[in-house]
């Protein structure tokens, strides 16, 4: 008798013991990203959803650089997968998974395409590699899908909005003019540029899309002593250091006011084109544009009317449309444009952040917790 107490004592205690390393939550590490990064996390458990249920199996995307970046990552990973298979794909971005491994995949992570949303019809969660989600949230294959879908959205804030500061500065210290005489081995003091030297402290910036991006931009921007103003979507919300935010509605009139505008917009319906000649229009003549959200929210040729007629000094793109932008676009050619081939969150961190992430994830899909940066497909961000 004593033999089976102790006995059903220890498994109470082992019970007790797995309950706690369910309940634990994250580690203090990951707690501190995701407070650090504002990372949302959604207001339901995913337990509470009909379609969630403990995955026996998941998909990955695991590309060469990811490996060789963490040798141990998979193993990494594996601490929070309970008893799921883990099969693994040895692919990165821009490439088709394989049907075959995918079409009865119910969770896949790696990057959501038209392709992926066509061929796994079982889905109930993507875990999204990038941020913009518009390749699938835009498709019409979506219609009719009912799946959970996860992004990494702030964790490439930091490179994107330093990658925005020194575009900003290249423009208005015209190091871009000076760079080019360099090359020429040649001295010249005006640069070879019309548009004048200024400072950036005192003057406005704009942030088209007060998200996790813009914050760290418009962050960055009051440092340099610059006044700061903002649209978001969904409040009127912001930091300290932001000294108004207005709704999306409000971006053409708040844009007069500004010398430097941020695009830093999610792609939707409602953000395509928005950036056109009625906005470009109403600028303050010798303004600066710079675009990192996505290059289909500007209409490309009304963009370089602006840059030809004088409205704006200067544009910085690290996106474009079309993108790639193919040789002989007029973009190229222009002296006061800088173009980066949409590799701003680039960095030697942002691996590392990417995976917290996506690791942070899985344990919180397997265990049934609140998910963290879930998707509005609707809103499409």
């Amino acid at each position: 008798m004593k033999k089976c107490t102790r006995c059903f004592l220890i498994l109470i205690a082992i019970w007790l013991s797995f309950s706690e390393s369910r309940a634990a939550g994250p580690d203090a590490a990951t707690q501190a990203f995701i407070k650090e990064f504002n990372i949302e996390e959604a207001a339901n458990p995913i337990s509470a959803s009909p379609r969630w249920r403990q995955p026996q199996r998941i998909v990955m995307s695991m590309s060469a650089a990811d490996l060789q970046g963490k040798p141990d990552l998979l193993n990494w990973i594996k601490e929070v997968t309970g008893d799921a298979e883990i099969v693994t794909l040895p692919i990165g971005l821009g490439q088709a998974p394989d049907t075959a491994v995918i079409r009865d995949a119910e969770v896949y992570l790696g990057y959501c395409t038209p392709d992926v949303i066509r061929q796994a019809l079982n889905l109930r969660w993507i875990q999204h590699y990038g941020v913009g989600v518009e390749g699938c949230a835009m498709s019409p294959d979506m219609k009719g899908r009912d799946f959970l879908l996860t992004n990494n959205q702030h964790y490439s804030a930091p490179p994107i909005a330093e990658h925005v500061i020194a575009m900003m500065l290249m423009l208005t210290r015209n190091l871009t003019g000076s760079h080019t005489a360099q090359l020429a081995g040649r001295w010249d003091r005006g640069g070879g540029s019309p548009a004048p030297m200024i400072e950036v402290k005192d003057k406005t910036m704009l942030v088209a899309g007060l998200g996790g991006i813009g914050t760290e931009v418009a962050r960055r921007a009051a440092g340099l002593g610059m006044r700061v103003i903002a649209t978001r979507n969904s409040s009127r919300e912001g930091p300290d250091f932001v000294e108004y935010v207005g709704l999306s509605d409000e971006l053409n009139e708040l844009a007069r006011q500004a010398d430097v505008i941020v695009n830093a917009l999610p792609m939707t319906q409602n953000t395509t084109g928005i950036f056109n000649k009625e906005f470009f229009g109403g600028l303050k003549r010798g303004s600066y544009f710079i675009s990192v959200g996505r290059g289909g929210s500007t209409v490309t040729a009304d963009l370089v009317a602006a840059l030809g007629d004088g409205t704006l000094a200067g544009a910085g793109l690290d996106v474009t449309d079309p993108e790639p932008l193919p040789p002989g676009h007029a973009l190229w050619q222009i002296p006061n444009v800088i173009i980066t081939p949409h590799n701003s969150s680039t960095s030697d961190r942002t691996p590392e952040r990417r995976w917290v992430v996506i690791r942070e994830n899985i344990r919180r899909y397997i265990n049934g917790e609140k998910m963290l940066n879930v998707v509005d497909i609707e809103r499409g961000y």
